[in-house]
């Protein structure tokens, strides 16, 4: 017999977590809004029955027609159990949907979550009066230290005795009552009466009898430092003091300075440079009769000598792309990984979005749009794909146009913060960053003027500050990166070996002649930079990557990594684009982004002639 579970409860409060514990599958936990936007599913680990448990999305509520709302609605009415998960610093809030589930008449447990923020928070629960009142067991666990866990997989074991159906309201079920007749189940019942002119009634009804229920079981004893703190994060003049320092203590000291500078160079240039590519040369010239000294006299109609150059050439893949891949890629973008992961364990990154709303309205967006623009600096493709989250159509396009005119991934952001750490400490990285600062600022105004439409409110919960939970930091930071590798390292080769065919053949030559005056009459750049931005259309990281051998002033080192970084999306976030919105879009965004990258790529050449 194979029974259904099917997790529910409103966002933040850890169901992902406990979801992780109970099945062993690792889904993606982050401390804002959103986050699960697919629906996992897996069988409950070490049992001998068939036990499936699904972690539906974050919601508030069951009555509504979004699609997270739908979503759960749908797995609620196929499940046999509900477990619901509840934070215990937010009862008032998160009791509303226990009490619709209880109406529901399904059999049911709840999770008192977070028992070790209300005892930070000095607030005391009174657990065995908040079962006896709802009808149902409720264990108290802390999902993120696995207290309770076990508790609650002994539950579910024991689903016949432990899972009952909650008290259902008197008055609640006399709106329902009508509807029994036209329908066939309670809980199709239920959300008739819901989407009915009772419902207001009936969500009052609800509302008075959460109040009531919290003010019995709920008692404070003072209050929590780290309360106090979380506020201060907010706070318009703090909270932005707090806002840039966190910025450049991630992107300047330990992504561009630590990552991007030591760690890199310990692995790029200890060893792949230093003993991995000069044992791979040294293996392909005794097949090969080419000398990877002396590339200008290449002939194509010598195949070994083809080969050769295919393999370990300039653009090898077996030296460039696996250097590239190993030696740069992975730990720059472990290292973003692990720094945004810290952020979001420890609850800053939702007061961030709340500092942020005040300057996203103005371009059109709100608070909730610095999801994907954070996500942005992992992955723009993935980024675009998270615009799903805004409410109008409006702050989608302006929210997508602008990670592809102005986010860098991050890839191409640790290597683009190496180069500027390395030929002139924090001057050239402030150029760079007020530089997407000031296109960002301009393109959203633009935007929010052309693009009709309006901008939604901004509601999001603020979960609460805490120490991060190494476990989970690492466990996301392996697999985002992990999945960022996996779908980067095709792309990667194909960029190597479609760019050491151009080399082999002599059409490179060709191509950098064609972009030249380009390149060096409006950028005023080398014209070998013209190979950066081919690689850039495949991939940005790939571009950025390409600029690393090529002699430049200072100046034009910073010219280069700001055009790099506003030129066009790589070919995976187009196609993601054209699938998000439409071809027509897509491609304004993508020669928007050549035309605005060379626009102000030539005016800040100029300008940087007297500042550096």
């Amino acid at each position: 017999m194979s029974i259904k579970i099917a997790l529910v409860g409103n966002p933040n409060v850890g169901k992902s977590v406990i979801f992780n514990y109970l099945t062993g599958v690792y889904v993606d936990v982050s401390n804002y809004p959103g986050t699960t936007i697919e629906i996992a599913s897996a069988y409950l680990k070490d049992s001998n029955q068939s036990i499936k448990i699904t972690d539906t999305p974050g919601v508030y509520g069951i009555s509504q027609n979004n699609d997270e709302e739908k979503a759960t609605r749908d797995y609620i009415l196929e499940a046999d159990l509900v477990i619901n998960v509840v934070s215990s610093i937010t009862l008032s809030r998160d009791l509303f949907l226990t009490k619709q589930l209880a109406d529901l008449a399904k059999p049911m447990l709840v999770v008192l979550n977070q028992a070790d923020e209300a005892l930070l928070r000095k607030v005391a629960i009174d657990t065995e009066l908040l079962a006896q009142k709802l009808g149902v067991n409720v264990l108290q666990a802390v999902a993120t230290k696995a207290v309770g866990l076990d508790q609650l997989k002994d539950f579910i074991l024991d689903y016949q005795n432990s899972f009952k159906v909650g008290i259902v309201s008197d008055q609640i079920e006399e709106y329902v009552k009508p509807f029994y007749d036209q329908c066939l189940t309670r809980m199709e019942a239920l959300m008739m009466a819901e989407s009915t002119d009772s419902q207001e009634a009936i969500y009052l009804a609800r509302r008075k009898e959460v109040d009531e229920l919290v003010k019995l079981v709920v008692s404070r004893a003072g209050f929590s430092k780290r309360v106090l703190l979380g506020q201060l994060l907010t706070s318009p003049i703090i909270g932005s003091i707090v806002a840039v320092l966190v910025l450049y203590l991630f992107l300047f000291q330990f992504l561009g300075v630590f990552v991007a500078g030591t760690v890199v160079g310990f692995v790029e240039d200890g060893f792949f440079k230093q003993y991995y590519e000069p044992f791979v040369v040294s293996v392909v010239e005794r097949f090969s009769t080419v000398k990877f000294d002396n590339l200008e006299n290449l002939v194509f109609n010598d195949p070994l000598a083809a080969l050769g150059t295919f393999l370990a050439g300039d653009y090898g893949v077996l030296t460039l792309t696996i250097t590239y891949l190993y030696g740069l890629l992975v730990p720059l973008v472990f290292g973003f990984y692990l720094g945004l992961a810290i952020l979001e364990d420890s609850g800053y990154l939702p007061r961030l979005a709340v500092l942020a709303d005040g300057i996203l309205s103005r371009l059109g967006m709100n608070g909730r749009a610095i999801i994907p623009l954070i996500l942005g600096g992992g992955c723009v493709t993935m980024a675009v794909v998270t615009t799903r989250l805004l409410t109008s159509k409006k702050e989608k396009l302006i929210t997508m146009a602008l990670l592809g005119l102005s986010i860098p991934c991050s890839a191409q952001l640790g290597v683009i913060q190496g180069l500027l750490t390395n030929i002139g400490g924090i001057k050239p990285w402030l150029i760079w960053s007020l530089s997407l600062v000031f296109i960002f600022g301009i393109a959203g105004t633009v935007l929010n003027k052309l693009v009709p439409g309006t901008c939604g409110n901004f509601i999001s919960d603020i979960p609460p500050m805490r120490l991060p939970n190494l476990r989970n930091v690492f466990t996301k930071t392996y697999v985002r990166s992990k999945v960022f590798i996996d779908e980067a390292t095709p792309a990667f080769f194909i960029a190597a070996a479609s760019v050491a065919g151009l080399q082999i053949t002599g059409l490179l030559k060709y191509v950098i002649d064609f972009v030249k005056p380009l390149i060096t009459n409006v950028l005023l750049l080398p014209a070998e930079v013209s190979v950066s931005f081919i690689l850039g259309m495949i991939r940005r990281d790939f571009g950025a990557f390409g600029l690393l051998s090529i002699p430049m002033s200072d100046a034009q080192m910073i010219t280069a990594c700001i055009v790099l970084t506003l030129f066009v999306p790589c070919i995976a976030t187009f196609a993601v684009m054209v699938k998000e919105k439409n071809l027509k879009v897509a491609l304004i965004i993508w020669l928007a982004s050549w035309i605005l990258a060379f626009m102000f790529g030539g005016l800040i050449a100029r300008v940087l002639v007297y500042l550096i």
